[in-house]
Protein backbone atom coordinates (compact mmCIF):
# COMPACT_ATOMS: atom_id res chain seq x y z
CA UNK A 1 0.00 0.00 0.00
CA UNK A 2 3.14 2.30 0.94
CA UNK A 3 4.70 2.16 -3.01
CA UNK A 4 0.53 2.23 -4.28
CA UNK A 5 0.39 5.93 -2.39
CA UNK A 6 3.89 7.38 -2.36
CA UNK A 7 3.63 8.68 -5.89
CA UNK A 8 0.35 10.62 -4.75
CA UNK A 9 1.16 12.05 -1.18
CA UNK A 10 1.73 15.42 -2.62
CA UNK A 11 -1.80 15.22 -4.56
CA UNK A 12 -3.64 13.65 -1.71
CA UNK A 13 -2.18 15.91 0.95
CA UNK A 14 -3.28 19.07 -1.00
CA UNK A 15 -6.76 16.99 -1.64
CA UNK A 16 -7.21 16.73 1.82
CA UNK A 17 -6.18 20.14 2.94
CA UNK A 18 -8.54 21.60 0.39
CA UNK A 19 -11.12 19.93 1.67
CA UNK A 20 -10.45 21.00 5.42
CA UNK A 21 -11.27 23.87 4.66
CA UNK A 22 -13.98 23.58 1.99
CA UNK A 23 -15.51 21.51 4.66
CA UNK A 24 -15.66 23.96 7.32
CA UNK A 25 -16.42 27.03 4.79
CA UNK A 26 -19.61 25.21 4.27
CA UNK A 27 -21.03 25.18 7.28
CA UNK A 28 -19.83 28.54 8.56
CA UNK A 29 -21.79 30.23 5.57
CA UNK A 30 -25.06 28.75 6.41
CA UNK A 31 -24.51 29.64 10.34
CA UNK A 32 -23.18 33.03 9.54
CA UNK A 33 -25.85 33.93 7.66
CA UNK A 34 -28.49 33.11 10.11
CA UNK A 35 -26.50 35.41 12.62
CA UNK A 36 -26.63 38.05 9.66
CA UNK A 37 -30.63 37.41 9.66
CA UNK A 38 -31.03 36.30 5.95
CA UNK A 39 -34.30 34.46 5.21
CA UNK A 40 -33.97 31.03 5.45
CA UNK A 41 -34.91 30.81 1.41
CA UNK A 42 -32.34 33.44 0.43
CA UNK A 43 -30.09 30.95 2.58
CA UNK A 44 -31.22 27.76 0.30
CA UNK A 45 -30.62 30.30 -3.00
CA UNK A 46 -26.72 31.13 -1.61
CA UNK A 47 -25.84 27.81 -0.71
CA UNK A 48 -27.53 26.16 -4.05
CA UNK A 49 -25.13 28.41 -6.09
CA UNK A 50 -22.28 26.10 -4.73
CA UNK A 51 -23.85 23.62 -6.63
CA UNK A 52 -25.03 25.32 -9.74
CA UNK A 53 -20.91 26.09 -10.08
CA UNK A 54 -20.25 22.67 -9.94
CA UNK A 55 -22.14 21.51 -12.52
CA UNK A 56 -20.89 24.12 -15.07
CA UNK A 57 -17.28 23.05 -14.23
CA UNK A 58 -18.12 19.62 -14.84
CA UNK A 59 -19.62 20.17 -18.28
CA UNK A 60 -16.64 22.83 -19.32
CA UNK A 61 -13.31 22.54 -16.90
CA UNK A 62 -12.18 19.40 -18.90
CA UNK A 63 -11.26 21.72 -22.07
CA UNK A 64 -9.44 24.14 -19.44
CA UNK A 65 -7.53 21.33 -18.23
CA UNK A 66 -6.03 20.17 -21.26
CA UNK A 67 -4.83 23.45 -22.52
CA UNK A 68 -3.49 24.31 -19.07
CA UNK A 69 -2.60 20.86 -17.75
CA UNK A 70 -2.67 19.79 -14.17
CA UNK A 71 -0.30 21.59 -12.07
CA UNK A 72 -1.34 25.12 -13.27
CA UNK A 73 -5.30 24.18 -12.97
CA UNK A 74 -4.98 23.06 -9.37
CA UNK A 75 -2.78 26.45 -8.52
CA UNK A 76 -5.49 28.42 -10.34
CA UNK A 77 -8.49 26.76 -8.59
CA UNK A 78 -7.20 26.69 -5.14
CA UNK A 79 -6.42 30.71 -5.73
CA UNK A 80 -9.84 31.19 -6.69
CA UNK A 81 -11.26 29.23 -4.22
CA UNK A 82 -9.32 30.99 -1.52
CA UNK A 83 -10.09 34.08 -2.59
CA UNK A 84 -13.53 34.19 -2.83
CA UNK A 85 -13.65 32.83 0.73
CA UNK A 86 -11.88 36.04 2.03
CA UNK A 87 -14.30 38.62 0.07
CA UNK A 88 -17.03 36.95 2.39
CA UNK A 89 -16.75 38.91 5.72
CA UNK A 90 -15.78 41.94 3.79
CA UNK A 91 -19.40 42.62 2.46
CA UNK A 92 -22.29 41.18 3.57
CA UNK A 93 -24.34 41.06 0.70
CA UNK A 94 -26.65 37.79 -0.59
CA UNK A 95 -25.56 38.57 -4.24
CA UNK A 96 -22.27 38.78 -3.82
CA UNK A 97 -22.36 35.60 -1.73
CA UNK A 98 -24.11 33.87 -4.09
CA UNK A 99 -22.04 35.17 -6.74
CA UNK A 100 -18.79 33.92 -4.42
CA UNK A 101 -20.25 30.42 -4.20
CA UNK A 102 -20.87 29.96 -7.74
CA UNK A 103 -17.05 30.76 -8.18
CA UNK A 104 -16.41 28.28 -5.45
CA UNK A 105 -18.51 25.32 -6.82
CA UNK A 106 -16.75 25.87 -9.78
CA UNK A 107 -12.99 25.53 -8.29
CA UNK A 108 -14.03 22.45 -6.27
CA UNK A 109 -15.33 20.72 -9.65
CA UNK A 110 -12.12 21.64 -11.11
CA UNK A 111 -9.94 20.96 -8.73
CA UNK A 112 -11.85 17.49 -8.08
CA UNK A 113 -11.32 16.54 -12.13
CA UNK A 114 -7.77 17.50 -11.89
CA UNK A 115 -7.22 15.02 -9.06
CA UNK A 116 -9.49 12.39 -10.13
CA UNK A 117 -8.04 11.80 -13.83
CA UNK A 118 -4.14 12.68 -12.14
CA UNK A 119 -5.31 9.34 -9.60
CA UNK A 120 -6.60 7.22 -12.78
CA UNK A 121 -3.51 7.87 -14.86
CA UNK A 122 -1.11 7.14 -12.71
CA UNK A 123 -2.38 4.25 -11.04
CA UNK A 124 -2.07 0.57 -12.06
CA UNK A 125 -5.01 -1.31 -12.93
CA UNK A 126 -4.34 -3.58 -10.38
CA UNK A 127 -4.62 -1.21 -7.98
CA UNK A 128 -7.02 1.20 -9.39
CA UNK A 129 -9.75 -0.47 -6.68
CA UNK A 130 -8.20 0.20 -3.76
CA UNK A 131 -7.02 3.62 -4.34
CA UNK A 132 -10.16 4.55 -5.24
CA UNK A 133 -11.17 3.22 -1.56
CA UNK A 134 -8.46 5.49 -0.30
CA UNK A 135 -9.52 8.82 -1.89
CA UNK A 136 -13.33 8.24 -0.40
CA UNK A 137 -11.85 7.67 2.72
CA UNK A 138 -9.84 10.87 2.09
CA UNK A 139 -12.63 12.69 0.96
CA UNK A 140 -14.89 11.85 3.74
CA UNK A 141 -12.14 12.34 6.26
CA UNK A 142 -11.19 15.72 5.10
CA UNK A 143 -14.88 17.05 4.58
CA UNK A 144 -15.92 15.76 8.13
CA UNK A 145 -12.85 16.86 10.18
CA UNK A 146 -13.13 20.68 8.50
CA UNK A 147 -16.25 20.32 10.40
CA UNK A 148 -15.04 20.57 14.06
CA UNK A 149 -12.87 23.76 12.91
CA UNK A 150 -15.71 25.61 13.64
CA UNK A 151 -15.19 25.80 17.56
CA UNK A 152 -11.79 27.48 17.12
CA UNK A 153 -13.25 31.04 16.65
CA UNK A 154 -16.77 32.38 16.97
CA UNK A 155 -18.76 32.59 13.82
CA UNK A 156 -19.34 36.21 13.96
CA UNK A 157 -15.94 37.49 13.00
CA UNK A 158 -14.05 37.10 10.15
CA UNK A 159 -11.13 34.51 11.44
CA UNK A 160 -13.16 31.19 10.45
CA UNK A 161 -12.98 32.94 6.77
CA UNK A 162 -9.18 33.58 7.06
CA UNK A 163 -8.52 29.96 8.18
CA UNK A 164 -11.12 28.38 5.01
CA UNK A 165 -9.22 30.68 3.31
CA UNK A 166 -5.29 29.76 4.71
CA UNK A 167 -6.27 25.65 4.38
CA UNK A 168 -7.65 26.67 0.77
CA UNK A 169 -4.18 28.57 -0.28
CA UNK A 170 -2.30 25.91 1.52
CA UNK A 171 -3.10 23.30 -0.16
CA UNK A 172 -1.19 24.96 -3.14
CA UNK A 173 2.35 23.93 -1.72
CA UNK A 174 2.62 20.14 -2.10
CA UNK A 175 1.31 20.02 -5.22
CA UNK A 176 3.47 23.09 -6.96
CA UNK A 177 6.72 21.32 -5.01
CA UNK A 178 6.10 17.60 -6.70
CA UNK A 179 8.26 16.04 -9.50
CA UNK A 180 5.65 13.94 -10.55
CA UNK A 181 4.45 13.53 -14.33
CA UNK A 182 1.33 14.60 -14.98
CA UNK A 183 -1.23 12.46 -16.99
CA UNK A 184 -3.46 13.66 -20.21
CA UNK A 185 -7.14 14.43 -19.52
CA UNK A 186 -9.33 11.18 -19.85
CA UNK A 187 -11.42 11.69 -22.88
CA UNK A 188 -15.49 11.31 -21.56
CA UNK A 189 -18.26 10.84 -24.40
CA UNK A 190 -21.79 11.11 -22.17
CA UNK A 191 -24.34 9.19 -23.26
CA UNK A 192 -27.64 10.99 -23.48
CA UNK A 193 -30.17 10.95 -20.88
CA UNK A 194 -33.25 9.39 -22.29
CA UNK A 195 -31.33 6.39 -23.31
CA UNK A 196 -29.61 6.01 -20.43
CA UNK A 197 -33.24 6.62 -18.28
CA UNK A 198 -34.36 3.97 -21.04
CA UNK A 199 -31.27 1.49 -20.01
CA UNK A 200 -31.35 2.16 -16.06
CA UNK A 201 -34.41 4.21 -14.97
CA UNK A 202 -34.24 4.15 -11.52
CA UNK A 203 -30.68 4.87 -11.48
CA UNK A 204 -31.18 8.42 -13.15
CA UNK A 205 -34.21 9.39 -11.16
CA UNK A 206 -32.10 8.00 -7.78
CA UNK A 207 -29.14 10.12 -8.74
CA UNK A 208 -31.41 12.88 -9.07
CA UNK A 209 -33.18 12.03 -5.83
CA UNK A 210 -29.69 11.60 -3.81
CA UNK A 211 -28.61 15.25 -4.94
CA UNK A 212 -31.78 16.49 -3.38
CA UNK A 213 -31.52 15.25 -0.42
CA UNK A 214 -27.63 15.23 0.22
CA UNK A 215 -27.80 19.14 -1.12
CA UNK A 216 -30.44 20.24 0.98
CA UNK A 217 -29.27 18.92 4.03
CA UNK A 218 -25.21 19.84 3.31
CA UNK A 219 -26.70 23.04 2.63
CA UNK A 220 -29.57 23.55 5.26
CA UNK A 221 -28.33 21.15 7.96
CA UNK A 222 -26.13 24.20 9.93
CA UNK A 223 -29.19 26.28 9.71
CA UNK A 224 -31.83 23.54 10.94
CA UNK A 225 -28.91 23.06 14.24
CA UNK A 226 -29.08 26.90 14.59
CA UNK A 227 -32.86 27.25 14.26
CA UNK A 228 -33.86 24.08 16.87
CA UNK A 229 -31.04 25.63 19.32
CA UNK A 230 -28.11 23.84 18.87
CA UNK A 231 -24.78 25.80 19.90
CA UNK A 232 -22.23 25.99 17.27
CA UNK A 233 -19.83 23.19 18.62
CA UNK A 234 -23.07 20.55 18.55
CA UNK A 235 -24.13 21.56 14.55
CA UNK A 236 -20.21 20.79 13.90
CA UNK A 237 -20.74 17.42 15.60
CA UNK A 238 -23.81 17.20 14.01
CA UNK A 239 -22.38 17.40 10.25
CA UNK A 240 -19.83 15.75 11.36
CA UNK A 241 -21.63 12.91 12.24
CA UNK A 242 -23.24 12.88 9.10
CA UNK A 243 -20.27 12.82 7.04
CA UNK A 244 -18.52 9.74 9.10
CA UNK A 245 -21.92 7.70 8.67
CA UNK A 246 -21.56 8.53 5.46
CA UNK A 247 -18.19 6.71 5.36
CA UNK A 248 -18.94 4.35 7.56
CA UNK A 249 -21.58 2.89 5.58
CA UNK A 250 -20.57 2.12 2.25
CA UNK A 251 -19.01 -0.91 1.73
CA UNK A 252 -21.60 -2.59 4.55
CA UNK A 253 -24.21 -1.79 2.35
CA UNK A 254 -22.40 -2.15 -0.90
CA UNK A 255 -21.35 -5.62 -0.29
CA UNK A 256 -25.12 -5.83 0.50
CA UNK A 257 -26.06 -5.03 -3.15
CA UNK A 258 -23.79 -7.44 -4.28
CA UNK A 259 -25.25 -10.23 -2.61
CA UNK A 260 -28.66 -9.47 -3.26
CA UNK A 261 -30.94 -7.89 -5.62
CA UNK A 262 -29.62 -3.99 -6.34
CA UNK A 263 -32.86 -2.56 -6.42
CA UNK A 264 -33.91 -4.34 -3.79
CA UNK A 265 -31.08 -2.59 -1.98
CA UNK A 266 -32.10 0.81 -3.21
CA UNK A 267 -35.22 0.57 -1.79
CA UNK A 268 -34.38 -0.54 1.21
CA UNK A 269 -31.91 2.49 1.72
CA UNK A 270 -34.12 4.88 0.57
CA UNK A 271 -36.77 3.82 3.11
CA UNK A 272 -34.19 3.61 5.68
CA UNK A 273 -33.53 7.30 5.01
CA UNK A 274 -37.31 8.13 5.10
CA UNK A 275 -37.97 6.27 8.49
CA UNK A 276 -34.33 7.95 9.96
CA UNK A 277 -35.91 11.49 8.95
CA UNK A 278 -39.32 10.58 11.02
CA UNK A 279 -37.50 8.86 13.61
CA UNK A 280 -35.20 12.96 13.84
CA UNK A 281 -38.75 14.33 14.25
CA UNK A 282 -40.03 12.08 17.02
CA UNK A 283 -36.74 11.73 19.07
CA UNK A 284 -34.20 13.96 18.61
CA UNK A 285 -35.69 17.12 20.05
CA UNK A 286 -35.54 15.43 23.25
CA UNK A 287 -31.61 14.07 23.09
CA UNK A 288 -28.46 15.86 21.77
CA UNK A 289 -27.20 11.96 21.72
CA UNK A 290 -30.31 10.63 19.90
CA UNK A 291 -29.42 13.48 17.43
CA UNK A 292 -26.26 12.74 16.94
CA UNK A 293 -26.72 9.13 16.74
CA UNK A 294 -29.79 8.94 13.85
CA UNK A 295 -27.68 11.61 12.33
CA UNK A 296 -24.82 9.24 11.86
CA UNK A 297 -27.39 6.26 10.66
CA UNK A 298 -29.18 9.10 8.25
CA UNK A 299 -26.05 10.54 6.74
CA UNK A 300 -24.72 6.50 6.00
CA UNK A 301 -27.62 5.79 4.53
CA UNK A 302 -28.78 8.98 2.70
CA UNK A 303 -24.75 9.24 1.26
CA UNK A 304 -24.92 6.47 0.11
CA UNK A 305 -28.13 6.07 -2.39
CA UNK A 306 -25.86 7.43 -4.90
CA UNK A 307 -23.41 4.94 -5.59
CA UNK A 308 -25.60 2.38 -5.99
CA UNK A 309 -27.83 4.13 -8.55
CA UNK A 310 -24.26 4.42 -9.67
CA UNK A 311 -23.69 0.30 -9.91
CA UNK A 312 -27.05 0.02 -10.55
CA UNK A 313 -27.04 1.59 -13.97
CA UNK A 314 -23.57 -0.01 -14.56
CA UNK A 315 -25.05 -3.14 -14.20
CA UNK A 316 -27.21 -2.71 -17.28
CA UNK A 317 -23.92 -0.76 -19.56
CA UNK A 318 -20.81 -2.18 -21.21
CA UNK A 319 -17.53 -1.35 -19.58
CA UNK A 320 -16.64 1.64 -22.23
CA UNK A 321 -19.64 3.39 -21.47
CA UNK A 322 -19.36 3.53 -17.93
CA UNK A 323 -17.57 6.84 -17.91
CA UNK A 324 -20.45 8.72 -20.23
CA UNK A 325 -22.87 7.38 -18.11
CA UNK A 326 -21.54 8.45 -14.85
CA UNK A 327 -21.17 12.01 -16.41
CA UNK A 328 -24.67 12.21 -17.23
CA UNK A 329 -25.60 10.55 -13.45
CA UNK A 330 -23.70 13.44 -11.83
CA UNK A 331 -25.55 16.44 -14.11
CA UNK A 332 -28.54 14.51 -12.49
CA UNK A 333 -27.14 14.41 -9.05
CA UNK A 334 -26.07 18.44 -9.73
CA UNK A 335 -29.50 19.19 -10.82
CA UNK A 336 -30.65 17.77 -7.72
CA UNK A 337 -28.27 19.37 -5.46
CA UNK A 338 -29.39 22.68 -6.74
CA UNK A 339 -33.25 22.34 -6.58
CA UNK A 340 -32.66 20.64 -2.85
CA UNK A 341 -31.51 23.51 -0.88
CA UNK A 342 -33.76 26.13 -3.20
CA UNK A 343 -37.27 24.13 -2.20
CA UNK A 344 -36.24 23.04 0.97
CA UNK A 345 -35.50 26.59 2.04
CA UNK A 346 -38.54 27.55 0.76
CA UNK A 347 -40.14 24.96 3.06
CA UNK A 348 -38.18 25.70 5.65
CA UNK A 349 -38.68 29.39 5.69
CA UNK A 350 -42.83 28.93 5.90
CA UNK A 351 -42.85 25.76 8.28
CA UNK A 352 -40.24 25.92 10.47
CA UNK A 353 -36.87 23.61 11.02
CA UNK A 354 -38.50 20.69 11.58
CA UNK A 355 -40.00 20.37 7.82
CA UNK A 356 -36.26 19.66 6.25
CA UNK A 357 -36.74 16.49 7.45
CA UNK A 358 -40.11 15.90 7.10
CA UNK A 359 -39.71 16.92 3.23
CA UNK A 360 -36.48 14.64 2.76
CA UNK A 361 -38.68 11.78 4.63
CA UNK A 362 -41.36 12.70 1.92
CA UNK A 363 -38.55 12.57 -1.14
CA UNK A 364 -36.84 9.62 -0.04
CA UNK A 365 -39.74 7.52 0.40
CA UNK A 366 -41.07 8.58 -3.27
CA UNK A 367 -37.77 6.81 -4.39
CA UNK A 368 -38.28 3.99 -2.92
CA UNK A 369 -41.35 3.81 -4.23
CA UNK A 370 -40.72 4.63 -8.28
CA UNK A 371 -37.66 1.88 -7.94
CA UNK A 372 -40.26 -1.14 -6.22
CA UNK A 373 -42.37 0.07 -9.40
CA UNK A 374 -39.72 -0.40 -11.99
CA UNK A 375 -38.67 -3.26 -10.10
CA UNK A 376 -41.73 -5.03 -10.85
CA UNK A 377 -42.81 -4.03 -14.30
CA UNK A 378 -39.28 -3.07 -15.93
CA UNK A 379 -36.70 -6.09 -16.88
CA UNK A 380 -34.53 -6.98 -14.05
CA UNK A 381 -31.29 -9.01 -13.79
CA UNK A 382 -30.38 -12.12 -11.22
CA UNK A 383 -28.11 -11.12 -8.61
CA UNK A 384 -25.38 -13.06 -10.66
CA UNK A 385 -25.69 -10.93 -13.52
CA UNK A 386 -25.49 -7.75 -11.70
CA UNK A 387 -21.49 -6.50 -11.56
CA UNK A 388 -19.40 -5.74 -8.54
CA UNK A 389 -20.58 -2.36 -6.48
CA UNK A 390 -17.61 0.27 -6.15
CA UNK A 391 -18.18 2.84 -3.82
CA UNK A 392 -17.22 5.98 -6.14
CA UNK A 393 -18.12 9.40 -4.72
CA UNK A 394 -20.60 11.71 -6.22
CA UNK A 395 -17.50 14.20 -6.98
CA UNK A 396 -17.05 14.11 -10.90
CA UNK A 397 -17.34 11.52 -13.52
CA UNK A 398 -13.76 11.41 -13.78
CA UNK A 399 -13.77 9.01 -10.26
CA UNK A 400 -15.54 6.40 -12.19
CA UNK A 401 -12.31 6.20 -14.41
CA UNK A 402 -10.88 4.21 -10.85
CA UNK A 403 -13.68 1.39 -11.34
CA UNK A 404 -11.56 -1.47 -11.84
CA UNK A 405 -14.43 -2.58 -14.17
CA UNK A 406 -13.47 0.47 -16.44
CA UNK A 407 -9.75 -0.93 -17.47
CA UNK A 408 -10.03 -0.13 -21.42
CA UNK A 409 -10.49 3.83 -20.03
CA UNK A 410 -7.15 3.95 -18.05
CA UNK A 411 -3.94 5.56 -19.75
CA UNK A 412 -0.93 3.15 -19.90
CA UNK A 413 1.53 5.40 -17.91
CA UNK A 414 4.36 4.11 -15.76
CA UNK A 415 4.22 3.43 -12.21
CA UNK A 416 7.26 3.94 -10.18
CA UNK A 417 10.48 5.89 -10.65
CA UNK A 418 12.85 3.57 -12.63
CA UNK A 419 9.89 2.58 -15.28
CA UNK A 420 9.36 6.23 -15.36
CA UNK A 421 12.75 6.96 -16.22
CA UNK A 422 13.23 4.21 -18.92
CA UNK A 423 9.50 5.18 -20.69
CA UNK A 424 11.06 8.58 -20.63
CA UNK A 425 14.39 7.06 -22.07
CA UNK A 426 12.82 4.71 -24.57
CA UNK A 427 10.47 8.20 -25.90
CA UNK A 428 13.78 9.97 -26.32
CA UNK A 429 15.21 8.25 -28.44
CA UNK A 430 11.78 6.76 -30.68
CA UNK A 431 11.98 10.87 -31.45
CA UNK A 432 15.59 11.03 -31.93
CA UNK A 433 15.10 8.06 -34.42
CA UNK A 434 12.38 9.23 -36.07
CA UNK A 435 14.25 12.62 -36.11
CA UNK A 436 17.40 11.08 -37.90
CA UNK A 437 14.94 9.20 -40.53
CA UNK A 438 13.33 12.40 -41.67
CA UNK A 439 16.90 13.98 -42.13
CA UNK A 440 18.18 11.14 -44.19
CA UNK A 441 15.30 11.28 -46.21
CA UNK A 442 15.52 14.82 -46.47
CA UNK A 443 19.02 14.68 -47.86
CA UNK A 444 18.38 11.80 -50.46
Amino acid sequence: MTRLLYPFLALLLSLSVLLLGSGLLGTLLPLRMVVEHFPTATIGLVMACYSAGYVMASLWFGGILVRVGHIRAFAVLAALAAGSTLLYPLLIDPVLWALMRTVFGFAIAGLYMVTESWLNARTPREFRGRMLAFYSITTYAALGGGQFLLNLWPVTGFHLFSLAAFLLALSLVPVSLTRAPTPELTEIRPLSIRKLYRLSPGGVVGALMAGFIAGGFLALGPVFGSRVGLSVAEVSVLMGAVMFGGLLFQWPLGRFSDRHSRPLTIIFVAAGVAATSLLLLVFAPRSELGLVILATIWGGLAFTIYPLCLALTNDYISSEELLGAGSRLILMHGLGMVAGPVLLGRLMESYGPWSLFAAIAVVAAWLAGFVLWRERSGPTLTVEEQGEYVAVPSTTPLAGALDPRAEDLQLELPFDHEEAGGYAAAMLNKAAFTDDDQTEERRG
